[in-house]
């Protein structure tokens, strides 16, 4: 008996010392796990504004929302080889915490300042921008205008912007400063030798005025 009532005390003290076990990793994971959350949320946000300092972004207001980083009114700006300077903006942007290269912005704007002192601004429901790559995507119909009289539409917008690309990938339909229209499929833009590409192209040139005796 003396030995029966041993093994059940050892066996006894096991199960007690695998509930203490079990009961302290299960309070310890309750403080790990909201701090590792926690640690994440900072270094992000700490990436973000040191990218306000360094890459010129700016933000309103930061939250965390099912995975994402939320950033409200954020803005990126930048600068082109030819002197362009361009700013992006948007009523919200959300990263994803696994992809913080990943930027989605809704109603987002871009405006281009060319050196020469005419801009032009463009609108979107929606726009991508990977930052690792400074690629932007825009799905759909993006409404353009300029200061000069530029007035039309793009669909299915892409820039790289390390390149100075400008890419419509779906139907173009421009009207120009001087009254010329033009209408095609796709559309390239180089911003490094400022050409423009058309494909399948409809150009309409205005009556121009009789030319004097």
């Amino acid at each position: 008996m003396a030995v029966g009532r041993a093994e059940t005390y050892d066996q006894r003290s096991a199960i007690l010392g695998r509930l203490r076990f079990r009961n302290r990793t299960v309070a310890l994971l309750r403080i790990v796990v909201p701090a590792i959350g926690v640690i994440a949320f900072l270094t992000l946000t700490g990436q973000i504004y040191v990218a306000n300092l360094m890459r010129q972004y700016g933000v309103s207001g930061i939250r965390v929302d099912r995975g994402n980083i939320v950033v409200e009114a954020p803005k990126y700006s930048g600068m082109g080889s030819d002197g362009a300077r361009y700013l992006v903006t948007a009523r919200e942007a959300r990263t994803p915490i696994d992809r913080s290269n990943i930027i989605e912005m809704n109603d987002a704007t871009l405006e281009l300042l060319q050196p020469d002192g005419v801009s032009y601004f463009a609108r979107a429901a929606s726009a991508t921008m990977d930052t690792a790559t400074d690629y932007v995507t825009v799905p759909g119909v993006v409404a353009v205008n300029g200061s000069d009289g530029l007035e039309g539409t793009l669909t299915d917008v892409a820039a790289d912007n390390g390149r100075e690309l400008l890419f419509s990938n779906g139907p173009v339909d421009l009207l120009l400063p001087d009254g010329t229209t033009i209408v095609a499929d796709t559309m390239v833009r180089d911003g490094k030798v400022q050409t423009w590409t058309f494909t399948r192209a409809t150009v309409v040139v205005p009556d121009l005025p009789e030319a004097a005796e």
